[in-house]
């Protein structure tokens, strides 16, 4: 028999043909009336400034998933965010994603660089996006639009924005601290926080101040004016993962078994916890009105009163617990690493429910109208509808 002759041009009539198949099914990242912001929506980490990680809306289990999205990629430690009729999530591909929140369907894709780590903040429908690897380390992307409005070289950015009035807060992979105007992404002020440290922490606003932790257990407060130092207290333990701070306080994980409660205003220690177990690490916390609660790469999920750090529950399970937990007026949210999600009461610590899912949770979560999102490793998005929820979504 002959040989099968295939043309090169035959093969590169079918190679564009399924090119233009599968950009067919991408949009471009756009959202209506993306200006329109109602009370619900998420916009930065935690759902505020303060990184609190808690919802005043009812949010009681037993959960039912309405849909998954693939995503295409893992996600950084943040959370998802919010905005009308969009779930908005960035992934370590490096693309942003706007997810219909009540069909489940794509919406929009766009890419920036490389690496999308840290959570992005949105603002008078401007989303600012930092980038973790590639050419630019900043973007601003205008979601009504759906086209990029400005966009800066540097260094990689590899946590979340800090919003403020018109501006943000960045801090980059050398440890310089910036304030950027969010009109053209000029630098309002810049501050280094030192040689050979690292910056794993999103930045958080706290008493007026902006407060951020290195890999050395340094707390630095910065005035968000002029970025002068205003304090610093130095824990002695590396911390990793993000704070959280209420009206008076700052609540703050460490890596070696740690955690302190620190005054917001002069940055003394209030309290604090120290495990025997020096390995364990606690992961963001979750604060609002009475508790705090943490998790912990030993499994425990812990509630302590946030004024005088005594402990009021723990829970226990096989897997570490390294997603920031969500605070409800009646239950606390948490992810495993052993792909679950619980509803833990949070008068009692007990377990109301579980879920199990297609990978592990390692991100926080957002809520609204009775919905939870959950992002799980490697590539899934979930939209859970609790039993307080309408049957219909309503942004």
């Amino acid at each position: 028999m002959g040989k099968m002759v295939v043309s090169t041009s035959k093969l590169t009539l079918v190679a564009f043909g399924a090119a233009l198949l599968l950009f067919a099914g991408c949009k471009a990242l756009k959202v209506e009336k993306a200006n329109m912001v109602s009370e619900g929506d998420w916009l930065t980490e935690g759902d505020s400034g303060e990184r609190r990680h808690a919802t005043g809306e009812v949010l009681d289990p037993p959960l039912e998933e309405v849909w998954a999205y693939n995503a295409g990629a893992g996600f950084g430690p943040g959370s998802p965010l919010l905005l009308g009729e969009a779930v908005i999530v960035g992934t370590r591909k490096g693309e942003v994603h706007a997810i219909n929140f009540e069909t489940g369907k794509r919406m929009g894709i766009e890419g920036f660089g490389d690496v999308v780590e840290g959570t992005p903040v949105i603002q008078n429908g401007i989303i600012f996006i930092p980038v973790g690897w590639g050419r630019q380390a900043l973007y601003a992307y205008d979601l009504g639009r759906g086209e990029t409005r400005w966009k800066l070289k540097g260094v990689p950015i590899e946590t979340g924005l800090l919003a403020l009035d018109e501006a943000f807060i960045a801090v980059d992979a050398e440890a310089w601290v910036r304030k950027y105007n969010a009109d053209d992404g000029a630098v309002v002020w810049e501050q280094p926080l030192g040689e050979r440290v690292t910056i794993h922490t999103t930045p958080v606003l706290a008493r007026n101040n902006i407060v951020v932790a290195d890999d050395r257990g340094r707390v630095v407060a910065l005035d968000p004016s002029e970025g002068t130092a205003q304090w610093g207290q130095d824990l002695g333990s590396p911390v990793y993962t993000s704070i959280a701070a209420d009206e008076a306080s700052l609540y703050v994980p460490t890596t070696r078994g740690r955690f302190f409660a620190l005054d917001a205003t002069q940055g003394r220690v209030l309290w604090k916890v120290e495990l025997p177990d020096t390995t364990v690490r606690f992961s963001a916390p979750a604060v609002d009105g009475s508790l705090v609660v943490v998790g912990a790469s030993d499994g425990s999920l812990r509630a302590f009163d946030k004024a005088t750090g005594d402990q009021q529950w723990i829970f226990h399970n096989d897997a570490a617990l390294t997603a920031t937990p969500l605070l409800t007026p009646n239950t606390v949210y948490a992810g495993s690493m052993r792909r679950s999600v619980f509803a833990i009461d949070r008068a009692t610590g007990e377990k109301k429910w579980e879920q199990q899912l297609r990978g592990r949770v390692k991100s926080a979560f957002a809520a609204r109208d009775g919905y939870l999102v959950v992002l799980a490793e490697p590539r899934y998005v979930f939209l859970f509808k609790s039993a307080s929820a309408a049957d219909v979504v309503s942004p």
